[in-house]
């Protein structure tokens, strides 16, 4: 749900539209669509720090992390939340927020909620991500929380 500072990218799209397109793109397992949702080189940042990455990079990891997801019980991955800043006439700063299912084999499910965040230029076509901003390790989260070994 986009913040009153919400503002049109160049095909007249809202950000909510353009993570519900995310959204959706992430639940089919398309890398190369996902992938298509980023600039050719981003900035990845997380607790662990920062690094340039490209798209193409991306989109070779994203099937090794579905795998990940799917072997710990992964059903379904939900955009909860929309938050948009403008900070000039070309980006915006998105506030996202994330829920992640597990369902474990003995019929445990957990839940993972977590922000994230984007700067998207939206004069770029529909949209492209420039910067990705995790705020937490998924990864670590799911190994304390015994879905990962």
């Amino acid at each position: 749900m986009p913040s009153e500072n919400s503002s049109p990218m160049a095909t007249g799209a809202s950000m909510a539209e353009f993570f519900g397109r995310f959204e959706a793109q992430t639940a089919a397992g398309d890398a190369d669509s996902l992938a298509a949702f980023y600039a050719p080189a981003f900035l990845m940042a997380g607790p662990a720090g920062a690094q340039v990455v490209k798209a193409s990079d991306l989109a070779l990891a994203i099937p090794k992390r579905r795998q990940l997801f799917d072997a710990a019980g992964c059903r379904s991955t939900t955009l909860l939340s929309v938050d948009e800043t403008r900070l000039d006439g070309r980006y915006s700063l998105v506030r996202t927020t994330w829920q992640w299912i597990f369902v474990r084999a003995d019929g445990t499910t957990i839940d993972i909620t977590l922000p994230a965040s984007y700067v998207v230029d939206r004069l770029s076509g529909n949209g492209r991500i420039v910067c990705y901003i995790n705020d937490a390790d998924i990864t670590a989260i799911m190994r304390e929380r015994g879905l990962l070994a």
